[in-house]
């Protein structure tokens, strides 16, 4: 009769008394542990254990944490996190020991510790034993821990949902779904996939939206107005690390309109200071785009459409653990992956291409994403810790790394010095250099995930640009660019989700990255930037206001209702620094009227249910303030416009617009005309001035 069943097969042990099974088969020792909290100063240990059981990575590794009693008050601090990467295991039937080098995540040089941990081997139905855990620093003891098993997985979280009216809350599927693989579980759902993983994920379904009186009938859902349903209705928000994540299911995104190709979005602001919202607490998915897409059968059903939105709304809890995409990740790049984090139109493995993607999918992550959740440094995983992180480029500035004899080039263009506080927005030129036609992707924004920023501040420091909100878009769809032809975006680079970039005066280095298939990355020329000095007290003020966290958002996202005493500094401002900072004031301008012109749906409480209420557009406001945003500069700024041409021309579009719902087809027509003869002078950009002529056009043909 064998000792340990664990070494046998299904069909040996089969064959076997059952009484044998009951007696001798063992219980797996992969799960988390913890010593017990000590009565007075002490440390605990939390230990995961990760080497049997399903999928195991054949690690150890854990967090350590301070405890004492202050007055009379327990408190416990968390104080870092180890792994033990090479794990040698050894024992018998009665004990599994398991040893090796331990690896602080804050300390990597320190290689003279190890640990030895050694958990009994007890009888499958038997309560699981304690791991007896061994610290040692140059082969000498110097702690150990009795740690009790607190749960068979690696983490524990809390995921709470709230959902627009009319969609659906991501049901469990049977994901036999053609196209699939086969050998798949029974049942696939958002919780189940997790425990999988080794994460126990406690999902609550907390609350239907109701749309009690709105007059937004495509019930379209800005990332304004997505970032402050959840900071206002994630009933466990808090300026802290935690274990607790937000998401919220709505029918369509856009900003301002209907956007058929956003899909996804994590929402990826704060940690600026202490206090501030800390970073990635919430997603958001756009249930009716989902649904829209449609490849050859592909989405064909409503189980298909339901398998894209589960699966979406996976991949975004999988960005709040800070997974990054599968192909962009530092470790193990692999566009082939059949995990939740690839793009199913991004898949290259098997032939590649959607179908074979879900011919493929497991309802898994892979293991490099599965080391991450289970054992990476806690504060690199928590909900609210550390920054966005996982791409793989280069942080090089410097000209060595210029891309030569490529048929598509890129360039940055716009203004060489800005006032300290004004938001730093660039024209990003993509230009087909070459004699030949050329297909390019024209996605060229940091929020859609493509595009990477670096940027060398004035003391040394070099950081990738992350913006406060990750957008999961539909495959673009690459167009032919001529020979000498180009296409321009404008991106803005004040905001990001660490705080505010451009907040010190002095001299910046700047430069873009763009995927060229097959080339691999183009990149711009490094380009300097200078941030001013204030030129008076007043002009400090303004920054400091400027550069806060509530005012920051709220220019990021061209409003917000949430916070009317934000409002009302803003407006403040645009009168008391008129003239002394009129280009700061222009972009506050811009905020402000955008903010008016827009619709702003809301939570209230109504009979006792969670209703959305639609506050109106102010366009007599909106006029006023976008009036001001676009007013020229004089000329002792060398230039006439506070904003590149895009920016300069949606501004004028909104102006237009707000004149429209006013009812006042004259001043339409002349803001429009006015604005087209300036750029005209200034020789701007031919694609915005075709832009408004074809507006400009419409207009005089409505009646």
């Amino acid at each position: 009769m064998p000792t340990d069943l664990t070494q046998l097969n299904i069909e040996q042990i089969a064959e076997l008394n059952p009484d044998w099974i009951v007696t001798y088969l063992k219980r797996p020792v992969s799960g988390s542990y913890r010593n017990v909290t000590p009565a007075g100063y002490g440390s605990i240990l939390e230990l995961r254990v990760d080497v049997d059981k399903r999928r195991p990575q054949e690690r150890l590794s854990g967090d350590l944490y301070t405890h004492f009693t202050f007055c009379g008050i327990p408190i416990t601090y968390y104080t870092g996190s180890f792994v033990v990467e090479a794990v040698t295991e050894a024992g018998d039937s009665s004990a599994m020991v398991l040893s090796g080098p331990i690896i602080y995540y804050a300390d990597p040089g320190n290689n003279a510790d190890t640990i030895e941990v050694r958990i009994p081997r007890v009888g499958y139905f038997a309560s699981p034993a304690a791991a007896c855990v061994s610290w040692l620093s140059n082969g000498n003891l110097v702690r150990s821990y009795v740690c009790p098993k607190i749960s068979e997985y690696f983490r524990t979280a809390t995921l709470e949902v709230d959902r627009f009216q009319g969609t659906v809350f991501p049901p469990t599927l049977d994901p036999d779904i053609d196209p699939s693989p086969s050998g798949l579980p029974s049942s696939v759902n958002i919780r189940e996939t997790f425990l999988r993983s080794g994460i126990d994920l406690t999902v609550v379904h907390d609350d239907l939206l109701n749309d009690a009186d709105s007059n937004d009938a495509e019930e379209n859902w800005s990332e304004a107005e997505l970032h402050d349903l959840m900071e206002a209705r994630f009933d466990q928000f808090s300026n802290t690390l935690q274990w607790n994540l937000y998401s919220v299911i709505v029918p369509k995104f856009g900003d301002p309109g209907y956007n058929s190709g956003y899909y996804g979005t994590m929402f990826d602001w704060g940690g600026w200071q202490a206090g501030d919202t800390f970073l990635r607490q919430g997603s958001a998915i756009a249930e009716d785009a989902i649904r829209g897409r449609e490849v050859d059968s592909l989405y064909d059903t409503s189980d298909k459409k339901d398998r894209l939105i589960l699966q979406t709304l996976i991949h975004e809890i999988g960005h709040a653990f800070n997974l990054p995409h599968s192909w962009s990740r530092s470790v193990n790049p692999d566009s082939g992956s059949e995990s939740f984090m690839n793009y199913p139109w991004g898949y290259t493995d098997n032939g590649g291409g959607e179908t074979n993607f879900w011919s493929n999918f497991r309802w898994e992550f892979d293991d490099p994403e599965l080391i991450w959740m289970r054992h990476a440094d806690r504060n690199d995983v928590i909900f609210g810790g550390r920054d966005w992180i996982g791409n793989n480029l280069s942080a090089d500035l410097k000209p060595s790394f210029e891309q030569l004899q490529t048929p598509v080039t890129l360039e940055l263009q716009g203004p060489h010095v800005f006032d300290v506080g004004v938001p730093v927005n660039l024209g990003l030129k993509l230009i087909n250099s070459s004699t030949q036609p050329v297909h390019v992707i024209d996605r060229l924004q940091p929020e859609e995930g493509l595009l990477r920023v670096i940027i060398e501040r004035p003391n040394g420091d070099i950081v990738t640009f992350i913006p406060p909100v990750r957008r999961l878009m539909a495959p673009p769809e690459p167009f032919e660019l001529a020979p000498g032809a180009s296409t321009l975006t404008s991106i803005s680079l004040s905001f990001g989700a660490k705080g505010h970039q451009f907040a010190e005066p002095g001299e910046y280095l700047l430069r873009v990255y763009y995927p060229c298939f097959p080339i691999g990355f183009i990149a711009t020329a490094t380009q300097r930037i200078r941030i001013a000095y204030p030129l008076s007290r007043g002009s400090e003020e303004l920054v400091h206001l400027m550069t806060s966290p509530e005012a920051a958002k709220f220019l990021y996202y061209g409003g917000s209702r949430r916070d009317p005493a934000v409002i009302d500094k803003l407006t403040e401002a645009t009168e008391r620094y008129a003239d002394t900072d009129p280009i700061a004031v222009r972009h506050i301008a811009a905020a402000l009227g955008r903010n008016a012109a827009r619709i702003h749906k809301r939570v209230d409480i109504k009979k006792g249910k969670r209703m959305i209420v639609a506050d109106c557009a102010d366009h007599k406001t909106a006029v006023e303030q976008l009036t001001a945003a676009t007013s020229q500069l004089s000329s002792d700024y060398g230039r006439d416009a506070a904003f590149d041409v895009l920016s300069e021309t949606r501004l004028i579009k909104q102006l237009a617009d707000s004149h429209m719902e006013l009812d006042n087809k004259e001043k339409e027509v002349s803001t429009l005309e006015s604005t087209i003869k300036q750029m005209k002078e200034r020789k701007s950009a031919e694609t915005a001035i075709e832009d408004l002529q074809r507006r400009l056009k419409a207009v005089k043909r409505r009646k």
